[in-house]
């Protein structure tokens, strides 16, 4: 048996062209999700308000436009990908779009070297 039909729930048999209890079409539905574990990287600069707050707007920034080449830089030489910047926060994944066994040591690595 393969999936089940997205309009009744029933168990589909393999490469099944319409479903055997309500007859929906299924020739042209997407293909099924994959689902992997990732592991995911959160850093940011501990005691930011603070220094933001005793720091030049544009010296603030140039320091966390430094933490963030730092910080993707470590990330993709350790096998991750830099998902977004936050405030003065990074958000990376490793496990996408491939996974290793490793990848929770990778993203320790990236955050500790």
């Amino acid at each position: 048996m393969g999936n089940a039909c997205p309009q009744c729930g029933s168990l589909l048999p393999e490469r099944a062209a319409f479903c055997p209890n309500c007859g929906m079409d299924l020739r042209d539905r997407p293909a099924p999700r994959e689902r992997k574990l990732v592991t995911t990287l959160f850093a940011d600069i501990s005691g930011s308000t603070g220094l933001a707050e005793k720091l030049d707007p544009e010296h603030f920034r140039e320091v966390t436009g430094a933490f963030f080449e730092t910080m993707r830089a470590q990330v993709e030489a350790f096998g991750g990908t830099v998902e977004k910047f936050i405030g003065d926060a990074v958000m990376a994944v490793f496990g996408v779009p491939t996974a290793h066994d490793d990848d929770p040591d990778r993203a320790l690595g990236a955050a500790t070297s």
